[in-house]
């Protein structure tokens, strides 16, 4: 039996996994259920299937049982489809826009700002960029655990008036 000479049946979607894009169809008839993948379900748009949706099909044999080749609506119209759609595996991928600089779900191209002169996304001057930019040694050194060059300034400092006071203790004591 070719495509052309099979019969259209009338039957519903008995379940639709939409994440996985497969299925089955009931046929009115009530025999062996038929397999249905996405690919041959005729709409617009995520092709699937909702449980219950009244669809006409054509089917041939396969290794498993039978296969349905053309899935439409009733009398030919697209199918509706489920309400449900797969879950994304990284739902919200937040890039950087290089014209704004924000971590947002745009790029340069839509950026709602409009062009932007080139300036440092870190600290927004426009006398340097980025990689040169005097704060982003300073905010590393500080995650790092490094001390900074005011940190070390300080600390000196600290330190040496600790010691001119222990100098003055010591000279108390004798």
């Amino acid at each position: 039996m070719s495509q052309g000479d099979s019969e259209r049946k009338k039957g519903f979607c008995k379940w639709f996994n939409v994440a996985k894009g497969w299925g089955f169809v009931t046929p009115h008839d009530e025999t062996q259920d038929v397999f249905v993948h996405q690919s041959t379900i005729k709409m617009n748009g995520f092709r699937s299937l909702a449980e219950g949706e009244e669809v006409e099909f054509e089917c041939r044999p396969s290794g498993k049982g039978l296969e349905a080749t053309i899935v439409t609506g009733p009398e030919g119209t697209d199918c509706k489809g489920s309400h449900r759609r797969p879950l994304s595996k990284k739902r919200f991928r937040k890039i950087r826009c290089y014209n704004c600089g924000e971590f947002a779900n745009h790029v340069a191209a839509k950026c709602s700002q409009g062009p932007m002169p080139k300036r440092c996304h870190l600290c927004k001057s426009e006398g340097h960029l980025i990689a040169e930019c005097p704060n982003k040694t300073e905010s590393r050194s500080i995650k790092e655990g490094k001390p900074t060059e005011e940190a070390t300034k300080e600390e000196t400092e600290e330190s040496a008036s600790c010691s001119d006071k222990n100098e003055e203790r010591t000279e108390k004591s004798e």
